[in-house]
Protein backbone atom coordinates (compact mmCIF):
# COMPACT_ATOMS: atom_id res chain seq x y z
CA UNK A 1 0.00 0.00 0.00
CA UNK A 2 2.70 2.03 0.99
CA UNK A 3 4.29 1.82 -2.42
CA UNK A 4 1.16 2.54 -4.42
CA UNK A 5 0.94 5.82 -2.43
CA UNK A 6 4.16 6.69 -3.24
CA UNK A 7 3.62 5.73 -7.14
CA UNK A 8 0.45 8.14 -7.10
CA UNK A 9 2.02 10.84 -5.39
CA UNK A 10 4.85 10.58 -7.93
CA UNK A 11 2.01 10.47 -10.20
CA UNK A 12 0.81 13.88 -9.06
CA UNK A 13 4.24 15.43 -9.08
CA UNK A 14 4.61 14.60 -12.39
CA UNK A 15 1.39 15.76 -13.64
CA UNK A 16 1.90 19.19 -11.72
CA UNK A 17 5.33 19.91 -14.18
CA UNK A 18 3.92 18.82 -17.19
CA UNK A 19 1.22 20.85 -16.49
CA UNK A 20 3.72 23.90 -15.92
CA UNK A 21 6.46 22.93 -18.67
CA UNK A 22 3.44 23.37 -20.85
CA UNK A 23 2.27 26.87 -19.33
CA UNK A 24 6.04 27.95 -20.36
CA UNK A 25 5.03 27.16 -23.91
CA UNK A 26 1.96 28.56 -24.27
CA UNK A 27 1.50 32.10 -25.50
CA UNK A 28 5.26 31.94 -27.07
CA UNK A 29 5.88 32.27 -30.72
CA UNK A 30 9.27 30.73 -31.83
CA UNK A 31 10.26 32.74 -34.66
CA UNK A 32 13.05 32.12 -36.61
CA UNK A 33 14.73 36.03 -37.19
CA UNK A 34 18.08 36.71 -38.65
CA UNK A 35 20.18 40.05 -38.35
CA UNK A 36 22.11 40.35 -41.79
CA UNK A 37 24.29 43.07 -43.36
CA UNK A 38 23.63 43.42 -46.61
CA UNK A 39 24.49 45.79 -50.06
CA UNK A 40 22.33 48.22 -51.38
CA UNK A 41 22.77 47.73 -54.89
CA UNK A 42 24.31 50.52 -55.69
CA UNK A 43 27.58 50.17 -57.45
CA UNK A 44 28.68 53.25 -55.94
CA UNK A 45 28.33 52.69 -52.52
CA UNK A 46 30.61 51.94 -49.75
CA UNK A 47 28.76 48.93 -49.20
CA UNK A 48 30.27 47.16 -52.50
CA UNK A 49 33.74 47.42 -50.91
CA UNK A 50 33.04 46.07 -48.10
CA UNK A 51 30.82 48.73 -45.47
CA UNK A 52 27.89 46.98 -45.30
CA UNK A 53 24.58 48.60 -44.66
CA UNK A 54 22.85 46.84 -41.37
CA UNK A 55 22.22 44.67 -39.71
CA UNK A 56 18.62 44.37 -40.40
CA UNK A 57 16.10 41.66 -39.44
CA UNK A 58 14.71 38.77 -41.71
CA UNK A 59 12.37 36.13 -41.02
CA UNK A 60 13.72 32.51 -42.08
CA UNK A 61 11.33 29.89 -43.21
CA UNK A 62 11.75 26.67 -44.22
CA UNK A 63 9.01 25.46 -47.00
CA UNK A 64 8.99 22.59 -49.80
CA UNK A 65 12.89 21.78 -48.79
CA UNK A 66 14.27 25.64 -49.78
CA UNK A 67 15.20 28.56 -47.01
CA UNK A 68 13.11 31.44 -48.11
CA UNK A 69 14.06 34.90 -46.35
CA UNK A 70 11.96 37.64 -45.74
CA UNK A 71 13.10 41.37 -45.10
CA UNK A 72 10.76 42.20 -41.65
CA UNK A 73 12.34 46.46 -42.32
CA UNK A 74 14.43 48.64 -40.55
CA UNK A 75 12.51 49.50 -37.63
CA UNK A 76 11.44 46.05 -36.50
CA UNK A 77 11.29 44.44 -33.30
CA UNK A 78 10.16 41.65 -31.95
CA UNK A 79 6.55 41.38 -30.89
CA UNK A 80 5.95 40.33 -27.40
CA UNK A 81 6.00 36.86 -26.14
CA UNK A 82 8.61 36.16 -29.41
CA UNK A 83 11.66 34.16 -27.98
CA UNK A 84 14.68 32.68 -29.79
CA UNK A 85 14.09 29.35 -31.39
CA UNK A 86 16.89 28.03 -29.13
CA UNK A 87 14.93 28.48 -25.95
CA UNK A 88 12.21 27.30 -27.67
CA UNK A 89 13.60 24.10 -28.22
CA UNK A 90 14.92 23.70 -25.02
CA UNK A 91 11.56 24.23 -23.42
CA UNK A 92 9.50 22.13 -26.30
CA UNK A 93 12.35 19.59 -24.88
CA UNK A 94 11.72 19.90 -20.87
CA UNK A 95 7.83 19.25 -21.83
CA UNK A 96 8.35 16.32 -24.18
CA UNK A 97 10.91 14.99 -20.99
CA UNK A 98 8.22 15.48 -18.47
CA UNK A 99 4.88 14.00 -20.82
CA UNK A 100 7.35 10.85 -21.06
CA UNK A 101 8.27 10.93 -17.45
CA UNK A 102 4.31 10.64 -16.91
CA UNK A 103 3.84 8.22 -19.10
CA UNK A 104 6.12 6.13 -17.48
CA UNK A 105 4.76 6.43 -14.76
CA UNK A 106 1.15 5.60 -15.41
CA UNK A 107 2.34 2.64 -17.13
CA UNK A 108 3.46 1.17 -13.84
CA UNK A 109 0.48 2.04 -12.54
CA UNK A 110 -1.39 -0.12 -14.73
CA UNK A 111 1.44 -2.95 -14.42
CA UNK A 112 0.10 -2.61 -10.16
CA UNK A 113 -3.21 -2.41 -10.83
CA UNK A 114 -3.01 -5.69 -12.87
CA UNK A 115 -0.70 -7.16 -10.13
CA UNK A 116 -3.46 -6.26 -7.88
CA UNK A 117 -6.60 -7.76 -9.71
CA UNK A 118 -4.50 -11.15 -9.39
CA UNK A 119 -4.24 -11.22 -5.50
CA UNK A 120 -8.18 -11.61 -5.97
Amino acid sequence: VRALDNLLARIEEAERDLEQAQARLEGLLPLRVVWKKKTCGNDKCRCTRGALHGPYPYLVEHRDGKKHEHYLGKGWSPPEGMIQPERFRRLMGEFKARRERLERLMQRLDRVVEMMWGWK
